[in-house]
């Protein structure tokens, strides 16, 4: 049922936005999920049913569809990393926050730097495909159960002021709509089977009338910094550990590791309530995330909760942004008891969406989309083969156009199909490294 008009996220969306006000989900969709079943065939992964007709949405329309036509035909990643321009417009002269893509499984940590922090990021993911040797962190996940994990490392630019809070905000999604029913029975089971994990601040945010008041608080499933399940805090002078690296036991010559299953839940908690105060602008922070893994299946868009429950659910067709922010305690020393966007410091906020999923054309109203920097590639590996199958660099993606003009059944074929690099003969620059997609 739809309540009321209501525009939400980092910018309003446009009077003549196609986006249409979802219902909430009703009985037979929980049983659907429950059953495992999100259609009776998978949709295609697209970014767009229609695409948006101002020039700069569809140049950001085109730039993701580049991204997603050169991913493998299965379930896989796309993360952005969003740099807001608080106080001028970028090149372009647009005001709009700026999305880089992060490539995953890449062999290089990917550059990250915003207003108050500055690092790389580097994101690991297990293929539904399965492992082999051609994958660049077979061993790493060869030995782990978790099928994926998030590092961060840098340093801060602003030192945090308050309590840091690491999770999920539904920065862009349709809150003029109540929370289904279902929804609820969902989430709560949900957040049962972590919170003896984590100390979770969950809000559905603000809706219908309530969402169109100014400061409106968002949708939030945060916790402190215990969700990190490895912290290492470099000195200023010391050695930093590679990010790429197995950092399981590092050397104590990269300065102080906490680790929460080493020490458990309540001294890790200790450990972090004493750093907390001693965050600074010098050190440099790693910080290594996987412990949700268990519960989340980013691949498939899906929460595993006994059941298995589509994001759609919760998301419908919107990303889902993975953040790190602070906020300034009260006068009296407490937190907020709202987490307002007026009030936060964002440290980083990853935008994403698995591929089988199909995105609202808002987005691209919203974000300029941009390519990874030059020479970041996402590598993956392919089941029951001894060659490796990557994706293209950044600057190296088929057109647009061309790839469109081609019959709906050549495309599909294109993204299902990967070719070995020895059945291939190149004239590019990176013939050497880089396979071919399709034709």
């Amino acid at each position: 049922m739809q309540c009321c008009s209501t525009s939400r996220g980092d910018v309003a969306g446009s009077a003549g936005s196609p986006v249409v006000p979802q219902a909430p989900a009703g009985f037979w969709d929980v049983i659907w999920a429950r059953c495992g079943q999100r259609t009776s065939r998978p949709r295609l992964a697209r970014a767009t049913e229609a695409e948006p007709q101002d020039a700069d949405a569809v140049a950001s329309n085109r730039v993701v569809s580049r991204h997603i036509a050169n991913l493998p035909g299965k379930s896989h990643l796309l993360a952005y990393s969003i740099i807001h321009n608080y106080e001028s417009g970028n090149s372009s002269g647009s005001r709009l926050p700026r999305a880089h893509y992060v490539p995953c499984n890449t062999t290089a940590a990917v550059p990250l730097e915003n207003e108050n922090f500055k690092g790389q990021v580097l994101l690991l993911y297990r293929p539904t495909e399965g492992l082999d040797r051609g994958h660049p962190y077979f061993e790493h996940f060869q030995s782990r159960k978790r099928n994926w994990e998030l590092r961060l490392q840098g340093k801060f630019k602003k030192a945090p002021r308050g309590r840091l809070y690491v999770g999920a905000v539904l920065r862009d999604f349709n809150y003029d709509q109540p929370v289904a029913s279902s929804s609820i029975l969902a989430m709560n089971t949900a957040v049962a089977l972590v919170k003896y994990q984590y100390r979770i601040y969950f809000s559905w945010g603000a809706r219908c009338k309530e969402a169109l008041r100014p400061n409106a608080e968002l949708g939030h499933t945060v916790s402190d910094l215990t969700v990190w399940d490895q912290i290492i805090i470099t000195p200023n002078g010391r050695p930093v550990p590679h990010i790429c690296d197995d950092l399981d036991d590092p050397s104590d010559v990269y300065g102080l590791s906490l680790m929460r299953r080493d020490v458990g839940l309540s001294e890790y908690s200790k450990m972090i309530q004493e750093i907390e105060g001693t965050l600074n602008t010098e050190d440099t922070y790693t910080f290594r995330l996987w412990g949700p893994a268990p519960f989340l299946d980013v691949l498939n868009w899906q929460l595993k909760i006994g059941a298995r429950v589509s994001l759609d659910h919760f998301m419908k067709d919107y990303p889902i942004h993975v953040c790190m922010y602070d906020l300034p305690p009260h006068e009296n020393g407490k937190s907020d008891e709202q987490h307002l966007e007026s009030k936060k410091r964002y440290y980083f906020d990853f935008m994403g969406w698995s591929n089988v999923v199909t995105i609202s054309p808002v987005i691209f109203e919203r974000y300029v989309f941009h390519n990874a920097p030059d020479g970041f590639v996402m590598q993956l590996g392919r089941q029951f083969s001894n060659n490796s199958f990557h994706s293209l660099p950044s600057g190296s993606f088929m057109s647009a156009d061309s790839n469109a003009n081609r019959p709906f059944w050549r495309r599909w074929i294109d993204r299902m199909r990967w070719i070995p690099k020895s059945t291939c003969i190149y004239t590019s620059p990176h013939s050497e490294t880089m396979p071919m997609v399709g034709e």
